[in-house]
């Protein structure tokens, strides 16, 4: 009796040892089984995950590695139909990672803008040119307002801090005329927390006030408060401020010059 007792308890302990190593092996053939999510070689920054709402003109920004540097973006309408593709490099070396920008004008690539557009940032496999690493946005066209670009700096596509280069980001704004008046004003917000999360910054102080702006042959007169210079210490900040808004003021092709004032003097102004 007893040898039969021994007997069956060592069989239930072979039993679920058995088991044990057969739920083990199983699990084990099944992760190998599993495909890893592969890295991102692409990833759009802008327009921001979660958009929903774009103006006529906006910005797609982001990080990627790629064929040649390479990246495409293709724009259809809500029934897939392709209207536009282009493509934009990367400023990096080939097979390392890079950041990219690039300016999106509907009005100049579509003959008809549609209320509602489909948004793919992609590469196109070298060897089928299939499409690969692609991110789609479907997004809602704003053609009831205005869309402005203020620029702002960005450390990752300046990494050498030229002091000099500026980047463009979107704001739609209530429709206008005055639309100098408005980017500048824009550009005084400074960068929203979109823009922070995306890289971007302004080296222009908060709470500056534009008192007034004007366009005569072709050069834009911005005035502004005292804020404007306010505690602003070092060649290269002065630069990155003055850049700044030149270059939202020069968006618009009446703008060919500008000259910055504050409390109606032009000089000197923005020394450093």
């Amino acid at each position: 009796m007893k040898k039969t007792i021994i007997l069956l308890i060592i069989l239930i302990v072979a039993a679920a040892a058995a088991w044990f190593l057969y739920q083990k092996f199983n699990s084990q053939s099944d992760s190998k089984l599993e495909t890893p999510d592969p890295s991102k070689e692409i990833e759009v920054f802008l327009p921001a995950q979660g958009t929903t709402t774009v103006g006529t003109r906006f910005v797609i920004y982001g990080k990627g590695r790629a064929f040649e540097n390479t990246i495409n973006y293709r724009i259809s309408d809500d029934g897939g139909k392709q209207l536009y593709v282009g493509s934009f490099m990367t400023n990096a070396e080939a097979g390392v990672f890079g950041y990219f920008h690039q300016e999106v004008d509907l009005a100049k690539i579509l003959k008809t803008i549609p209320q509602k557009i489909g948004l793919d940032v992609l590469e196109l496999s070298a060897k089928d040119g299939s499409d690969t690493n692609k991110t789609s946005f479907e997004l809602v066209v704003d053609q009831n307002s205005t869309t402005v670009f203020v620029y702002l700096i960005n450390d990752k596509l300046d990494p050498e801090v030229t002091c000099e280069k500026t980047y463009s980001v979107a704001r739609i704004v209530s429709k206008t005329t005055a639309v100098l008046k408005v980017a500048i004003e824009e550009l005084l917000r400074g960068a929203s927390n979109i823009d922070e999360g995306a890289d971007f910054h302004s080296a222009i102080n908060s709470g500056v006030k534009l008192n007034s702006t004007r366009i005569e042959d072709g050069i834009a007169y911005l005035d502004f408060d005292n804020r404007l210079e306010e505690l602003v210490a070092g060649s290269c900040r002065v630069q990155f401020i003055r850049r700044q808004i030149e270059a939202t003021a020069k968006q618009f092709s009446t703008v060919k010059e500008v000259i910055i004032s504050i409390n109606g003097r032009t000089e000197p102004v923005l020394q450093p």
